[in-house]
């Protein structure tokens, strides 16, 4: 991947995880198709549609996330903290400048990941009991940020990053989707340590 030095950090922004989900629409994600050659990751993909106009550019084809990393190097083992925006499940994007990593890669000396999914009816609409051809449906959200965290599983030590150690932490609707993940099967393994910042939903 090509990225970009800002304030003392190498920057990756818009890694693809996932395909196109106008592909995959109310089912679950498929991974990335792994490109030849190298990838330019300098401008952030878009976000899921959503009414809010503080997003950015918008589209079903939103499955990227980002990286802040004080150096490129796959011996370094740093620790990695992803970052799952609040919204209500509704609105936001892990492209928000209040959630820029650099500060945080430097000060922490850690490998910073924020991501974008996908929000709303796109990733939260139950039509299971509508239609048997969305079996998923309703937690579609929730899978993508399971397919985020393989990637990170399987590429974060390339940009410095330790795939042992990975803690999530996230705000309002991002606690509760770190709550919901601490219960799936699916995420079992994928991270290590939790912190959620209201919203969290625990009983």
């Amino acid at each position: 991947f090509e990225g970009l030095a800002e304030n003392g950090v190498q920057v990756f922004r818009g890694i693809r995880y996932g395909i196109d989900t106008a592909q995959t629409r109310f089912r679950a994600p498929l991974p990335a198709i792994r490109a030849n050659g190298v990838v330019r990751a300098v401008q952030a993909g878009p976000a899921c549609p959503q009414r809010s106009s503080t997003a950015g550019p918008q589209s079903e084809d939103c499955l990227f996330l980002n990286i802040w990393t004080p150096v490129v190097d796959a011996r370094a083992r740093r620790p990695v903290m992803v970052y799952f925006h609040g919204g209500a499940y509704s609105t936001g994007s892990g492209n928000d400048p209040l959630t820029d990593g650099a500060t945080l890669a430097t000060t922490g000396d850690v490998v910073v990941v924020t991501v974008t999914h996908r929000l709303n009816v796109f990733g939260y609409l139950s039509l299971a009991r509508l239609d048997a051809r969305y079996p998923d449906s309703g937690n579609t959200g929730q899978l993508d940020l399971v397919l985020a965290l393989k990637w990170v599983r399987d590429n974060i030590a390339a940009f410095g990053g330790d795939p042992a150690n990975v803690m999530l932490f996230g705000q309002s609707g991002g606690g509760a989707k770190i709550a919901t993940l601490m219960a799936m099967p699916a995420a079992a393994g994928l991270f290590h340590k939790a912190a959620t910042m209201s919203g969290q939903q625990v009983t």
